[in-house]
């Protein structure tokens, strides 16, 4: 029987009174260098690629699916926000806690901490998480229990998913690749369940191999055991169009006993018209909107992650005047009406709102800043703060000038 495994620590950072600012901003320096490190030496292998060998090819599929997931290292150790300690420490004094230390930051080190943006782990997330190791478990019994993971896209499937792929990527040992979980994203293709058979093989270690499907079947049922595989995910699931093809995944669940988180934007109707399938994904998590009230608690837990000393009432429906009637709509109204309570979308708007008001040195994000950041974002195409941080955030390069060596370090802005 399979033993439940986790092969680096599923560690958060709960935001409270022990938060310390000055810390924080040295780890995500450290995790900032070592990402940009590894990732420089994948383009180095990535360039030296042949693109006519098909190994190549493969490999360099390979080492993409692996430079996403090492991204997480940015957010290794994700802030939590639990509104039930918040609210039994008082937002008040917590903002007050962290608002004095916000207040001795440099603005590139303010701009660093927006880093800390970049993935949060809302209660839902954790839940998730918390299923994603139930089900493991489950496996450690002899159980195999499979579900569907939905949500409109940019509800944060996919980060989620990837953030715990990370946290729990291969290990190599002597006689084997240790791969506690498997995450890979369905191929488009539906002429054959090859590759999506190869992407698993792929996560496995195994060489690039020939055969029909059988032959992949079963090499996948002898890896799956020899690697130790306790979680499959398969992404974008809505690409396996083909009932046959579908069948396949049915097929590899009964030969593996590995249990198969599938996601997708509405996984439910991916499984419609074959009850064998329906009966054994009939377990079903969505990561649904922020609207109303949620959206309003998010806010203001968000708000207390903003490098601000003053409050950004980012929750507000209303403004108010000092007798308590609304005087205009508040930052949440707005947020929701621009985002849809998407979160990928609250997200760009906070950042790049935030952006904008460190650079004009304002003391808290406004409506005005908020609905600024909003049309910005809707004319100018969006850009992936991945390419960001690698294009501007605290890049070291080496060039002759004079016959020395000049070492720079830019700012994260």
């Amino acid at each position: 029987m399979d033993t439940f495994t986790t092969s680096r620590s599923l560690s958060s950072r709960p935001l409270n009174l022990d938060l310390d600012v000055a810390q924080r901003l040295t780890d995500l320096r450290a995790w900032l260098a070592n990402w940009q490190r590894e990732d420089h030496r994948w383009q180095q292998q990535i360039a030296s690629l042949d693109p006519k060998r098909r190994s190549d090819v493969l490999l360099g599929s390979q080492i993409s699916s692996l430079r996403r997931e090492m991204s997480l290292q940015l957010a290794q150790e994700p802030i939590a926000l639990g509104p039930e300690e918040i609210n039994r420490i008082g937002f008040t004094k917590l903002r007050q806690h962290l608002a004095r230390q916000y207040a001795t930051l440099s603005l590139a080190d303010r701009k660093l901490w927006l880093v800390n943006l970049s993935f949060v782990l809302t209660p839902t997330l954790q839940n998730l998480i918390a299923k994603l190791d139930a089900i493991r478990r489950y496996r450690s019994f002899g159980q195999t229990r499979c579900f569907l993971l939905g949500g409109v896209s940019g509800s944060g499937k996919t980060s989620c998913l990837n953030w715990y792929a990370f946290h729990h990527l291969p290990t190599v040992e002597p006689t084997r690749n240790h791969v506690p979980v498997i995450k890979i994203d369905a191929p488009v293709s539906n002429r054959s369940p090859k590759p999506l058979y190869l992407r698993m093989l792929m996560a496995c270690g195994a060489a690039t191999v020939r055969g029909d499907e059988e032959h992949y079947l079963q090499l996948l049922e002898l890896y799956f055991q020899r690697c130790g595989v306790e979680l499959l995910i398969v992404d974008e699931v809505e690409h396996i169009i083909l009932p046959s093809l579908r069948r396949r995944l049915l097929e590899l669940s009964n030969l593996t006993g590995v249990p198969i988180v599938c996601a997708s934007c509405n996984p439910i109707a991916w499984t419609n018209g074959d009850a064998e399938i329906q009966g054994r994904w009939n377990d079903y998590f969505e990561l649904t909107q922020f609207t109303g009230p949620r959206l309003d608690a998010f806010l203001s837990l968000l708000d207390l992650l903003l490098p601000f000393e003053e409050d950004s009432q980012l929750g507000l429906r209303e403004i108010k005047d000092a007798q308590g009637r609304p005087t205009a709509a508040g930052p949440a109204h707005y947020v929701e009406q621009w985002t849809d309570g998407i979160l990928r979308e609250i997200m760009v708007l906070v950042m790049d709102a935030c952006l904008k008001a460190l650079e004009t040195r304002q003391p808290c994000l406004s409506v005005d800043l908020l609905n600024q950041a909003w049309r910005d974002i809707k004319r100018a195409k969006v850009v992936n703060f991945l390419d960001h941080l690698r294009a501007q955030t605290f890049t070291e390069s080496s060039q002759r000038d004079g016959g020395t060596h000049v070492r720079e370090q830019n700012a994260i802005c």
